[in-house]
């Protein structure tokens, strides 16, 4: 077989096979030895078209890493090809090469259109294998017809291929493990800092939460997604760690994510990922969320506030179990439980065209009701003393509890910003207190939440008796909605409306102006 100019390429193509392996062995970098390949072949071997695939472990399926020639497109139609289909997915089946001299007529082609087109007379694949396993494919079109003698050779340059490529991929594989390590260490460092409570044992204490920590207790040894819903400053976090705390995941990561506090530009690189240079300012390979996460636990909180064009890609990730770093070419399996929270009502969202119903119903496969701290306002002894102790030893000072006045001030609050707002009560109360024990006087409540503004009338010569806690309580809410609602014109739903500024979700205002008897006068 001679070409135009006589020159034999059979008596080039040993030389051209050694510069193209020393070339694929001097780095490694994946993409870099895969690049090597793939180009070598189509620069100095008149292949017209080169690629390689890939399997993962235990996936089952060839990814195409890298194409050079006539397509560099490493997505359509052979992307992913299952192990044992079209001709690709036979070689790797088989761990047997392939080759024609007869692209036209041989029936294992197939696409013969596209051969004749492109004036292509011969293909040769070969399994990529190390020490037994799989590890890919290589695939070759040629607009001239190949010897028996030249597929030999490239049967020797396949086998030098995949070590090459073998040795890219554990290298990688260890850098990966290593910029994990350091991410999962610098991420635990920053959460310890937060003095983050026994959730699991705090919960417990809480006889006004047995009902749903019941039901996060058969959910927990489960993979099951999970949906926390409830109104801000509930303790949804909480919920997350005790179940994290009750499941066999429990010795891997609890990665949390505000999604609330992400910008839709920087939403993808956290959870995701990044490589170099995907984008300015990436100066290194960064390892997202999920991938923090693996193996254990990753909360979505405030998982409403998702932006509408970023919920495919999280509905992907979750129905694939694999993510692609922005900037990267191949998918990164992760094997993360997820949990979401939000105080949103994502059926409304849904209905209104901001939320995807296809990944709520991804996210919500066993939901659970977070009750507001008004609902179970008995507990509010426990939480006191869990806020207490903390504040008490970050202050220094020598605190025994509250009075009993103080407890039942509290309890009496309408507590519109639930646990999180007694936690920032107690604390103000902490730092005032002059005594052992807070007392009514330490205590910073809104008037407005305790008590009506109207002028108070004179004092009856016999006081009567106080009506009972839970008509209190309902006076108190009645009187700091109503205001709430003449303060935003009686606007409930948006930024600005009274459902906002109280931390509900429209529905839920809704309903409680309706047990408490409030609608507008006209």
């Amino acid at each position: 077989m001679v070409q135009a100019g006589g020159v034999d390429p059979a008596a080039l193509e040993p030389r051209a096979l050694d510069r193209i392996a020393l070339e694929m062995t001097s780095t490694l970098a994946l993409e870099d030895v895969l690049r090597s390949v793939t180009e070598g072949l189509v620069q100095e071997l008149d292949v017209a078209l080169a690629r390689v695939w890939l399997v993962e472990p235990g996936d089952g399926v060839m990814h195409l890493r890298a194409s050079s020639g006539l397509s560099t497109r490493l997505d359509g139609a052979y992307a992913r090809v299952p192990v044992g289909a079209r001709k690709i997915g036979r070689i790797a089946e088989a761990r047997e090469p392939m080759w024609t001299n007869d692209v036209q007529h041989d029936e294992r082609i197939g696409d013969h259109a596209w051969t004749r087109e492109h004036g292509l007379v011969s293909f040769a694949g070969w399994p990529l294998t190390f020490r037994g396993e799989l590890v890919g494919v290589l695939g070759t079109f040629s607009r001239i017809a190949r010897t028996g003698a030249e597929l030999g050779r490239m049967a020797i340059f396949a086998h030098q291929a995949a070590i090459a490529i073998q040795n890219a991929r554990l290298f990688a594989r260890v850098r990966e493990l290593d910029e994990k390590l350091q991410a999962e260490n610098a991420y635990l460092r920053r959460e310890a800092a937060g003095d983050e409570p026994d959730a699991l044992a705090l919960l417990a204490r809480c006889p006004g939460l047995a009902a749903a920590l019941e039901a996060l207790r058969k959910v927990a040894p489960t993979a099951t997604s999970v949906l926390l819903h409830g109104e801000t400053g509930t303790g949804k976090e909480l919920f997350a760690r005790a179940l994290h705390t009750l499941s066999p995941r429990r010795a891997a990561p609890l990665v949390r994510v505000n999604c609330a506090a992400l910008s839709p530009a920087l939403f993808e690189s956290e959870l995701f990922g990044h490589e170099k240079g995907a984008f300015t300012g990436a100066q290194g390979r960064r390892p997202g969320r999920f991938e923090l996460a693996d193996g254990g636990t990753l909360m979505l909180d405030e998982v409403g506030e998702i932006p509408l064009e970023m919920q495919p890609k999280l509905l992907r990730v979750l129905q694939e179990r694999e993510v692609e770093r922005m900037g990267g070419g191949h998918p990164v399996r992760v094997d993360v439980r997820v949990v979401a929270a939000t105080n949103r009502d994502l059926r409304a969202a849904i209905a209104a065209g901001r939320f995807r119903e296809d990944l709520y119903y991804r996210l919500a496969v066993f939901p659970i009701e977070v009750p507001p701290l008004r609902a179970h306002v008995g507990d509010c002894g426990v939480l006191v003393e869990h806020f207490l102790q903390g504040h008490a030893r970050r202050l220094g000072k020598a605190l025994a509890g509250v009075t009993p006045a103080a407890l039942e001030r509290l309890r009496a609050h309408g507590w519109p910003g639930n646990a999180r707002e007694l936690a920032n009560v107690i604390e103000r109360a902490a730092i005032v207190a002059a005594g052992d024990r807070i007392d009514v006087a330490d205590l910073a409540l809104p008037a407005s939440a305790v008590a009506s503004s109207a002028p108070a009338p004179a004092p009856a010569p016999v006081p009567a008796p106080a009506p009972p806690i839970d008509e209190r309580l309902d006076g108190v809410e009645r009187a700091h909605i109503l205001r709430v609602l003449e303060r935003t014109a009686w606007v409930i739903e948006g930024k600005t409306g009274a459902a906002a500024a109280l931390g509900l979700a429209p529905s839920t205002l809704r309903s409680r102006m309706s047990l408490l008897g409030i609608s507008r006068r006209r």
